[in-house]
């Protein structure tokens, strides 16, 4: 097949900071490749000079048809309906100059149509999943014949089954044509779904192969350099007191441990979400019975939640979990608000030192605490998240996805965190989509099943295919 995309010793600088180094690959008409690195190793730099947004400092790009990009954070205006979102900016017209709606309605249904979705299009976009939001995208980059799709960490945000329906679409376009490039951190999808994977480091192309042939640790050690021991930390056994008591005749009932990581699995919609949010008072709990440190608790609100001693750590980092507009410290403070302004007033003082002691503890690589959290690596950003959670000295912490869009480096990083908090007495409800990682750091699994606890995993039974019987109710 003829090349969609070829570029040849390319190269670009931010001031002194080279962020590729002479970088060569190919993409094929109907391939889709695997882009993969650390944080930093030049991803975001190639999308745009790909697309056109930065200029390199050296180097040729010979792109042979149109190219859009979907990126994680999507690029939709909320309060529009799809249709207009599926135009803006190329808005149809009728004869008396008027925005012409039936037609842009109608062809807006056609584009999601070839998709297989079914979507109105007169649906305000806010309203739409995250899946169908993520569909009305590629609809519209496919209606101004984007013959090469970027999509940049496009399943960090759905679910198992979305995820399976978008690489299904994938593949279909693949047949059709459509040229894509895949960025993820989630190396078991890329050896799935990419026919080629490239790996960068530090902005150099470090090695490249089929998909097929590399597996998903092959693929994290060629990322960073260097041999992966045992990502998971030895894990100490919890201590005999329980921490949290939760009884709910609609959702079941489950102890946790002072010092212990439970773990939460489940299908897709199985309920894991509504149990951590009802503990963090997002969903009243009403005729829930929950107890912290054997006192009763009412879990009206998430600030009665918080006061209780549960902190909750959001799964979308970029919406709720922290301001990139803010500082490191600021968004540390946030979460220890009441102890960083005594009499109403903040500590300027306290607000530097307290971010200081979690810059070090959780190792975030930054200049210091007055560094925009817009300005750092995903897994940087989910570690200052992780911290303001922490800053107001919870007993009991609920991590939902801690490790979503994190790159192999942070995410080792962020488990090393989680196994010492463990250790310091903090009760973990550990929240996530992500077997290995449930497998990997806890002694206990909770299964989700239809909205209520269906069982509990543990010793021999401590497996994947235990986990998948009680999650599908074939135990």
């Amino acid at each position: 097949m003829a090349d969609v995309l070829a570029i040849s010793g390319l190269c670009h600088a931010y001031g002194r900071n080279q962020v590729l180094r002479n970088l060569s690959l190919t993409l094929a008409e109907g391939e889709i490749l695997g882009v993969i690195g650390e944080n930093g190793a030049g991803k975001s730099t190639l999308v745009k000079c790909i697309l056109g947004m930065v200029r390199p400092s050296a180097g040729r790009i010979d792109l042979r048809c149109s190219a859009a990009a979907i990126h994680q954070e999507l690029n939709l205006a909320g309060d529009l309906p799809a249709y207009a979102n599926f135009f803006l900016g190329r808005e149809l017209k009728n004869r008396l100059g008027l925005l012409d709606i039936p037609r842009m309605a109608a062809r807006t249904r056609a584009g999601l149509a070839r998709l297989g979705v079914a979507i109105d299009p007169a649906a305000e976009t806010q309203r739409l999943s995250v899946s169908e939001r993520q569909m009305l995208e590629i609809a519209r980059a496919l209606d101004i014949d984007a013959g090469l799709l970027i999509l940049d960490e496009p399943s960090a945000l759905l679910n198992g089954d979305e995820t399976a329906r978008l690489f299904a679409l994938m593949r279909r376009l693949r047949e059709g044509g459509t040229s894509m490039i895949y960025i993820s951190h989630k190396l078991s999808e890329v050896h799935e779904v990419c026919d080629r994977v490239a790996v960068l480091r530090d902005g150099e192309l470090v090695g490249a192969g089929r998909a097929a042939d590399l597996s998903p640790r092959e693929m994290a050690e060629m990322m960073v350099g260097r041999p992966l021991a045992n990502i998971y930390p030895a894990i100490p056994p919890p201590s005999e007191g329980v921490a949290l008591s939760f009884d709910s005749a609609a959702m079941g009932s489950f102890r946790l441990r002072a010092g212990e990581i439970l773990g939460v699995a489940g299908l897709a919609d199985a309920g894991q979400v509504e149990l951590g949010e009802t503990l963090a008072g997002f969903r009243g709990g009403e005729g829930a019975r929950v107890a912290v440190a054997g006192r009763p608790v009412g879990l009206r609100s998430p600030a009665a939640a918080r006061r209780a001693g549960i902190g909750f750590l959001s799964a979308d980092r970029l919406a709720s979990g922290v301001w990139r507009d803010f500082t490191v410290a600021e968004n540390i403070a946030l979460g220890s608000l009441g102890r960083m302004a005594p009499g109403g007033i903040v500590s300027a003082r306290a607000v530097a030192a307290q971010a200081e002691d979690y810059i070090g503890a959780f190792n975030v690589r930054c200049q210091g605490g007055g560094d925009s959290v817009g300005a750092l690596s995903g897994g940087n950003q989910q570690k200052v998240s992780i911290a303001k959670v922490l800053a107001d000295s919870p007993a009991v912490v609920i991590l939902n996805e801690p490790t979503q869009g994190v790159d192999v480096g942070a995410r080792q990083e962020i488990y090393d965190c989680i196994a010492r908090l463990a250790s310091s007495g903090l009760a973990i409800l550990l929240v996530s989509s992500d077997l290995p990682e449930l497998l990997g750091l806890c002694r206990r699994i909770l299964v989700m099943r239809a909205g209520r606890i269906a069982g509990e995993v543990s010793g021999d039974d401590l497996n994947e295919r235990a986990i998948i019987r009680l999650a599908t109710g074939t135990a």
